[in-house]
């Protein structure tokens, strides 16, 4: 599998065992919570690996200080791959205590130094979060009501939407003001990454 994502990325052999140790721990848990959909296990690699990767090259240059957030985090997913990949200063955030007990017993197993928030986005308060992240949180409108207070004129959100993202920019565009740029997904057809900016909330 991982000769799959060889194709598209260089990755280093300490990343390979890393990533396979990643993969084998949400595997092994994933009995006790589902971490990922069952149908989606047996494809992990294009599914969840690929799927979180394919966002770097959407991210802007890490800057010192400042820290990227993985929104409705899950299992790590984009953010545990994106840390394996060499990015630095990642927060997981995810609001279900089942699955951060879980993610925090990967990561020990895995010896990833990561930090992980256990609540509600609209809970955390950062002013150095210059990087979101989300894969599988909300619409792209309810996303970003529940950032809002956490975004700045620097702030860049790099998110994975599905097949009816065209719908959700149209929905956003009513409270929201912003510059985005599209990008095909490479593992979901009619899939898509967006990457956001200048984000201001409208005075309706």
């Amino acid at each position: 599998m991982l000769k799959t994502l060889d194709s598209f990325f260089k990755i280093s052999r300490e990343q390979k065992v890393l990533l396979k140790s990643y993969v084998f721990q949400i595997k092994k848990n994933h009995k006790k919570i589902n971490f990922i959909g069952k149908s989606t296990l047996n494809n992990i690699w294009v599914r969840h690996i690929l799927d979180s990767m394919q966002i770097m090259k959407c991210l802007p240059k890490e800057r010192k200080g400042k820290f990227l957030l993985d929104v409705g985090t899950g299992a790590g997913l984009p953010g545990v791959v994106l840390f394996i990949m060499g990015r630095k200063n990642v927060i997981l955030c995810d609001k279900s205590s089942k699955k951060s007990y879980f993610l925090k017993k990967i990561l020990q197993e895995c010896s990833l130094d990561i930090e992980i928030y256990n609540n509600r986005i609209e809970n955390y308060f950062r002013s150095n979060i210059d990087v979101i992240v989300s894969r599988a949180f909300a619409s792209l409108k309810k996303l970003l009501n529940s950032i809002y207070h956490l975004v700045s004129i620097e702030t860049v959100l790099v998110i994975h939407k599905g097949k009816k993202y065209k719908q959700e920019i149209e929905e956003a565009e009513q409270s929201f003001s912003f510059k985005y740029e599209k990008y095909q997904s490479i593992t979901c057809h009619k899939g898509a990454i967006l990457k956001i900016e200048k984000i201001k909330k409208k005075i309706i």
